[in-house]
């Protein structure tokens, strides 16, 4: 099979290898990955890489513009019209939504000069959202576009696959799956015990960790909050990342924790895991507004695939990640989210056999392997009718 991926996510060498891992599984399937040149990141501006298991010829230098968002890039026309004459691919699979200038671009395209490939699409979208006005009117012209070309759609979580059906009518097949696959031996080896030592953190005190943006929809002051609760037990916060909330959980730290919480900017994806190993619990606290609901949580999967124990709220796609390793509170209810956590730092013994259970559903569903076969199934499967 000829597989061409059109997506800004792999952009980045360390997110093709779901893709070098689909290869690996199936020696015959070629790919060609089209990105834009560049695009802004909250590590600022990030060019086009290539994966060492990759050339230009699988990752070609094509011009972009517009490369502000996801959403608004484009390739050049004749370039990606001139792939497509020569690739001749059998599949095309575009991981932006169907109304992105690039998902128009591309289907528009493939329809002209690769009739005879496939086209999917990949979903995020968990809200039933409609913008007024003439955005809506566009924004529901070009989804009726791409999905009426399209024979499958992988959503990031199952009430993306729901909306998809009902709100948006697509009657072909649809699967849910991540978007992104962990690599196993970067979070096995149990407890990190040497960063652990450089935090200041002893090996018997319960280290609790969040990961991601400090903004209010991730629900940071539910978790101080609840941790204030904790009293004198022998634990630990640590909150990695960074974003506009860091004055105002500095100036509640300092007041109503001293000492107890350990704050880290925002490191590179790929220094999480050694953060995830120090961890004995961690929670994602996140509340749903208007706008926004929790979509998958990639920390979740880091965390889970470390053998840590979660505790997450309740906002959108957070159980379905979670599964059975860990627990859930309903998000914002900053007694419920006190009593999960007294209950686990007083339990060792609960905390491993959940962080077992944690790692177990994170291998069988979360690893580069488990993604990129449930990939290769949903692009070679011809079963007209949606799954779960």
């Amino acid at each position: 099979m000829k597989l061409l991926i059109v997506s800004s996510t792999y952009m980045i060498a360390f997110n093709q290898r779901k893709w070098v891992q689909m290869v690996a599984i199936d020696p015959d399937l070629q790919v060609v990955l089209v990105t834009p040149e560049y695009q802004l990141t909250s590590f600022g501006p990030r060019r086009r890489e290539r994966h060492p298991a990759f050339d230009t010829r699988a990752v070609p230098e094509l011009r972009s513009f517009f490369n502000r968002s996801h959403m608004s890039y484009t390739v050049d026309p004749f370039a990606l019209a001139g792939l497509m004459r020569r690739y001749k691919p059998d599949r095309i699979h575009i991981e932006e939504d169907p109304y992105s200038v690039i998902g128009f671009e591309t289907v528009l395209l493939a329809r002209l000069y690769a009739r005879q490939a496939r086209i999917s699409f990949f979903l995020w979208d968990n809200l039933a959202r409609e913008p007024r006005g003439i955005k809506g009117w566009l924004k529901r012209i070009l989804n009726r576009f791409g999905l009426g070309h399209a024979d499958l759609v992988i959503c990031g979580n199952r009430q993306a696959q729901v909306l998809l059906h009902e709100k948006k009518k697509f009657a072909k097949r649809s699967v849910v799956l991540p978007q992104l696959g962990l690599t196993d031996a970067e979070y096995a080896g149990g407890r990190n015990l040497q960063l652990r030592d450089e935090l200041g953190v002893a090996p018997e005190t319960v280290l609790i960790g969040y990961v991601g943006r400090m903004v209010p929809e991730k629900g940071v002051m539910t978790l101080l909050e609840a941790f204030a609760c904790l009293g004198d037990r022998d634990s630990k916060l640590l909150l990695l990342g960074s974003g506009p909330m860091d004055v105002q959980i500095a100036a509640y730290c300092e007041r109503h924790l001293p000492g107890r919480v350990i704050r880290i900017a925002a490191v590179p994806h790929e220094q999480v895991p050694a953060y995830m190993r120090a961890l004995d619990l961690f929670v994602l606290p996140s509340l749903s507004t208007p706008a926004w609901v929790e979509q998958f949580g990639i920390v979740l999967a880091q965390a889970m695939l470390s053998g840590v124990p979660c505790v997450g709220s309740s906002s959108g796609a957070i159980p379905e990640v979670i599964g059975p390793g860990g627990a859930i509170f309903s998000e914002g209810d900053v007694a419920a989210l006190a009593d999960q956590l007294r209950r686990l730092v007083d339990s060792a013994g609960e905390r491993m056999q959940l962080g077992k259970k944690a790692r177990a559903y994170a291998l069988a569903r979360y690893t580069q392997e488990a993604v990129a076969s449930a990939y290769l199934v949903a692009f070679k499967s011809n079963n007209p009718s949606f799954s779960n």
